[in-house]
């Protein structure tokens, strides 16, 4: 009887090796895995599509053969095999997060995001989807959704510094600027090779008026990644507001070379040329700059302090208009900007500014008045209406004018930290007391 028993127990195994070898699919797996694993892909996609071919009900072939066409870039294949997956075994979160990398890289953001709320439905403790899902929603503009994803990944782990990144530009956008710089320095303390953190803390050194550390950043950034417009366009930016002319245009010049569309470069250059009283070329470059600026607000507005919208450009290129003597063209573009930004404090004053040259003082005066009503700390505003009541003063010989005159140009001394632009003002009163039109 034991002799028997282990005749049967030899022959079973026999017939179990014989079915094993009856049927490689799982041969097929392994090797396309091997294949795989040497990023050997067209042999992989072929051992895995044998796998298929013998049991069309495979999941595991699919789901294998949907990530090598990711790592091949074929994304229509990829997210077909995934499909197939899913619809197979719809309970597998690696198929949806695979499957929403290659939405992704379509930029079919909504089936990503659904994906990728699958998966950490499936797999809470999935941190990459988190991750992926704040990028996602920093790229539609919902920050709070970013932020809340972006929480979860660095609960997750701690040391996920896309995530942190990710939340920052989320709290940029928000003009939540301590929360931002919060997750920049910790995203780059965690990698200290993340060139856009550097830029986006460049950014908020501008914003909290500190240019030269701002100039350090996007040095760093620079450094990192010397072929992306956007540091050498903000470094531009703040060497403008720092007066050097030379630095800034070599900078803007560097950035429209790397992106000749973007219109925040040509705006900035054009108001440099504006500074150096190039109005042909700052003309050049703010009609490509209103060219390529969105005409239709975003669904997301997010916080953008630089601002470069049609408004503020139709502002630039009417004082480019008017360095060129071309006064109806700089009335007609700042009332461009008034009317596309009835609230932009600049527009307001701008518009008066250009009426008043153009000769037409009563249009001005409700112009300049809004102005002051929307930023009564706005020096350039109380300036223009001052000259304002000169020439009314002058025009009709009532002397009750230069007193608001004065008064305006007083409320330049109190506001103003030019000391050029202050002495001018305290002349313009002095003559008008050694004339006897004000005490």
């Amino acid at each position: 009887m034991r002799k028997t028993g282990r005749s049967i127990a030899v022959f079973m195994a026999i017939i179990f090796l014989l079915s094993a070898c009856s049927d490689p699919t799982e041969e097929y797996l392994r090797q396309g895995d091997t294949y795989y694993d040497q990023g050997r892909f067209v042999e992989a996609i072929a051992e895995y599509s044998k796998a298929i071919e013998r049991n069309p009900n495979l999941v595991g072939a699919y789901t294998r053969r949907g990530a090598v066409h990711n790592a091949r870039a074929e994304w229509d294949l990829a997210i077909a095999d995934l499909s197939k997956a899913i619809e197979l075994d719809p309970g597998r979160a690696e198929d949806y997060q695979n499957r929403a990398f290659a939405y992704l890289a379509r930029e079919q953001y909504d089936p990503a995001i659904a994906d990728l709320i699958k998966t950490v439905e499936l797999d809470p403790s999935a941190r990459l989807a988190y991750t992926n899902l704040s990028w996602l929603y920093v790229h539609k503009g919902e920050w709070d959704k970013a932020i809340a994803a972006a929480d979860k990944a660095i609960e997750l782990d701690d040391s996920d510094y896309s995530a942190f990144f990710n939340r920052g530009t989320a709290y940029f956008a928000k003009g939540d600027l301590a929360r931002a710089l919060a997750d920049m320095d910790s995203t780059l303390r965690i990698n200290p090779n993340i060139a856009p953190a550097y830029t986006c803390r460049g950014k908020i050194k501008i914003l909290t008026d500190n240019l030269p550390q701002a100039v350090e950043e996007f040095n760093k950034a620079i450094q990192l990644d010397p072929d992306t417009a956007e540091p050498y366009k903000f470094r531009g930016f703040t060497h403008v507001a720092l007066k050097n002319a030379e630095q800034a245009l070599a900078d803007l010049n560097r950035a429209i070379q790397l992106d000749d569309a973007d219109a925040m470069a040509y705006y900035y250059r054009g108001h440099l040329f504006n500074a150096n009283g190039e109005f042909d070329r700052a003309l050049d470059d703010l009609n490509r700059a209103l060219l390529l600026a969105p005409t239709e607000p975003t669904t997301a507005v997010p916080y953008d302090p630089f601002k470069y919208d049609p408004d503020g450009i139709y502002l630039e290129r009417a004082i480019a208009y008017r360095g060129n003597q071309e006064l109806a063209l700089a009335v007609a573009d700042a009332k461009k900007a008034v009317d596309l930004n009835p609230g932009y404090a600049r527009a307001q004053a701008t518009y008066g500014e250009m009426l008043l040259a153009n000769g037409d003082v009563e249009a001005a005066l409700p112009a300049l008045n809004r102005a002051i009503e929307l930023d009564p700390g706005m020096a350039e505003a109380y300036i223009n209406r001052a000259v304002l009541w000169e020439v009314t003063a002058i025009n009709t010989k009532d002397t009750k004018y230069y007193e608001l005159c004065a008064a305006d140009l007083r409320k330049v001394i109190e506001l103003n930290t030019d000391p050029e632009l202050v002495a001018q003002a305290w002349d313009a009163i002095r003559k008008m007391q050694s004339k006897g039109y004000i005490p």
